[in-house]
């Protein structure tokens, strides 16, 4: 979707990160849990399995243990799946969290903005475009069917980043993917602490969505 070259946002660091989270229900424990599980069980990953299954695992646990997290504060969290799209959000709240691997500048107030490691598809655009439109969204033809609860959420992405043994992170909420698929604007970026981490730290890898899921079926 097209937007303007320049966009004021917000950025979050600090004690203004922590007041911000805390307004949306969700405390800087909560991802540091969520990262540490996720490095745990990749750096379990031996060199037998495929190459890119260490950053899988990092994914595939990372978004366990932050859904895990969030279900146990018993506060309207649910886990949501809608056209497979991985989050754990609250409706109540209106929010939705994914986990993606971001760039060298996610996670610190840099020159340039964050992106994804990854080029995005069209789930994360449909994502996006209800970040930007809000409920107007369902009034477009594309939506036939009532949009489910997840779907009505704004999606917040919780960029990752490993570089020197240390996992950067933040919250942040996407307006824009750019010409590159990767990101290109955001409303809001909530900058969280880096967390330290022994051995080989990967960045997650999350489903290609630019491919779309092939289902083989077996003769019967």
């Amino acid at each position: 979707m097209t937007q303007p070259a320049y966009q004021e946002f917000l950025i979050h660091e600090g004690e203004g990160a922590i007041v911000r989270l805390a307004g949306m229900g969700v405390r800087v424990n909560h991802f540091d849990a969520a990262v540490r599980r996720g490095h745990d069980l990749s750096s379990r990953v031996s060199d037998v399995h495929p190459r890119t299954h260490k950053g899988q695992v990092m994914w595939a646990e990372t978004v366990a243990e932050l859904r895990t997290q969030l279900l146990d504060i018993n506060q309207g969290w649910d886990i949501g799946q809608t056209d497979n799209y991985e989050t754990v959000y609250n409706p109540e709240r209106g929010i939705a969290i994914a986990v993606v691997g971001g760039d060298a500048n996610c996670g610190e107030r840099a020159f340039g903005q964050p992106k994804a490691a990854r080029r995005r598809g069209p789930v994360t655009e449909k994502r996006i475009r209800r970040n930007v439109l809000g409920q107007q969204m369902f009034d477009l033809p594309e939506f036939k069917d009532p949009p489910r609860d997840d779907e009505q959420c704004d999606t917040w992405f919780l960029l990752l980043n490993a570089r020197n043994n240390r996992m950067y992170l933040e919250l942040s909420l996407a307006t824009s993917l750019g010409s590159d698929s990767r990101f290109g604007l955001w409303k809001e970026r909530i900058i969280l602490p880096y967390i330290s981490l022994e051995g080989v730290v990967v960045d997650p890898t999350e489903p290609d969505e630019t491919e779309p899921p092939r289902v083989t079926v077996g003769r019967k």
